[in-house]
């Protein structure tokens, strides 16, 4: 298991490879850029030693000032620009929530008024924290390292859980210096609180005790993930049926069954109102038959295209059926071309990192050429560093077996349930925690030497 994981992250690593001189094209290549990396990665190795022991207070107060240049320093790029996407139909909805009490949202570009479309969960906390301090990049920045904080605490208790409280710490800083998280954190984006969700599942499948309490730390979880990126809902059982070695396989049967009702009933009340606006039930999103159709058709890369034109203004419970059945007949004509498609959408979401730089170069305003080349390095040598460095530490046995297997549940789900639909770089990130650990693990300490914890 060991060995395919490793071989696994050495391939997509020799691919990050081979993807430089394509970027390089693209946007150039500037020694501004790697200057700039050499600096990022000095902070984030100056933090990482920091926690070889416990860190003093001179380290912890460069580490927040680093931290708070570098996600200001995102902010200032983002800020005046209009972000295609997500960030910008979450603020809407929260907006529309609280001007109309509505989680819903007019889209131009399909024609149509969706009721179902965006999961709720996100943009009813971005609702709640705009209803005090508003939607400006500057709070939205804050909101966002906010819930990174949280998913960066409960990385270091994963680490200590699994028998290494510095690595935990130090998975937690480089989590939040990591330059995808840093990208995102000044726009309304849901992954960072996908992968605070999978981290506490991860806690909730390695817990020990039985019980309605360990139900409700599984099902709670599984129905928030659900109802944030619904394609990631299998993760939850995933964890749990990989980890059953270590849970014991009675222990994980009855825990994952006892879960499924705190599941429902953390999702009932959506289904109610999903009811009362469709008269018909929809669990979870009505974008299920788009994000088919975007993600296979004849110019499918993975990432959001607008539908054909003739398909503008259909009804929200119309089009998703229409779009998937267009995407179905396509694959039934070009199976090998789906199979193709399908398998460079998981090599290039999983094996580059560029895609913060992507997604400012689709804002409104653009950013220019110069500056893209500058931000281009640190974010897909970052990410390459990582794949090779995981891949690395996979092979030590000091490695827990369990930190391990959560690796392989994470890229479980996505071969089963995510390289079929709409596959970009975004819908990875809940994997970075688990990398970053595998990362951080070190070898055991000398004999008779105690391992230092932060």
């Amino acid at each position: 298991m060991r060995l395919a994981v490793q071989a696994v992250l050495a391939a997509l690593f020799l691919y990050s490879l081979v993807s430089l001189p394509g970027f390089g094209v693209r946007w150039g290549w500037s020694a501004g850029g790697f200057a700039l990396l050499l600096g990022w990665a000095g902070a984030a190795a100056a933090g990482v030693w920091a926690f070889a022991r416990r860190p003093r207070w001179p380290s912890l107060v460069g580490m927040t000032l680093v931290l708070a240049a570098l996600r200001c320093g995102s902010a200032a790029i983002a800020d005046g620009r209009i972000s295609p996407g997500d960030p910008h139909a979450y603020v809407d909805l929260a907006r529309n929530l609280l001007l109309h009490g509505d989680l819903g949202i007019y889209d131009s570009g399909l024609g149509t008024y969706f009721h179902a479309f965006y999961p709720p969960l996100y943009p009813l906390l971005l609702g709640g924290w705009g209803a005090v301090l508003g939607f400006s990049t500057a709070s939205v920045l804050v909101f966002g390292t906010v819930i990174d904080g949280a998913a960066a605490m409960l990385i270091a208790l994963l680490g200590r859980r699994l028998g290494d409280g510095a690595a935990g710490c130090r998975a937690a800083w480089l989590y939040l210096v990591w330059p995808s998280v840093i990208f995102s954190a000044p726009l309304a984006q849901k992954e960072g609180l996908c992968a605070l969700l999978v981290l506490a599942l991860a806690h909730a499948w390695l817990r020990a005790g039985s019980g309605w309490r360990a139900a409700a730390a599984v099902g709670v979880p599984a129905g928030l993930l659900a109802l944030t990126q619904p394609g990631q809902a299998p993760l939850a059982a995933l964890l749990g049926l990989v980890l059953w070695r270590h849970i014991g396989l009675a222990r994980m049967a009855r825990r994952g069954l006892a879960a499924v009702p705190f599941a429902c009933l953390v999702m009932v009340p959506w289904w109610l109102r999903n009811w009362l606006a469709f008269g018909a039930f929809v669990p979870l999103t009505s974008a299920g038959g788009v994000s088919l159709w975007v993600g296979n058709n004849p110019q499918a890369t993975g990432n959001w295209m607008p539908p054909p034109p003739q398909l503008h203004g259909l009804p929200e419970r119309v089009l998703g059926p229409r779009m998937s059945a267009i995407a179905v007949a396509w694959i039934k004509s070009e199976p090998l071309g789906f199979i193709r498609l399908t398998a460079t959408k998981l090599v290039r979401a999983c094996g580059v990192g560029i895609f913060g730089v992507v997604r400012l170069e689709a804002m409104t305003p653009t950013i220019p050429r110069p500056l893209a080349a500058l931000l281009w390095p640190v974010s897909h040598l970052g990410h390459a560093a990582l794949l090779a460095l995981a891949a690395w530490r996979t092979g030590s046995r000091t490695v827990p077996t369990a930190l391990v297997l959560l690796v392989v549940a994470c890229g479980l789900q996505l071969v089963l349930f995510g390289m079929w639909f709409e596959f970009g770089e975004r819908h990875r990130e809940f994997v970075t925690p688990f990398l970053l650990l595998l990362l951080c693990w070190r070898p055991a300490p000398a004999v008779g030497k105690p391992a230092p914890t932060p």
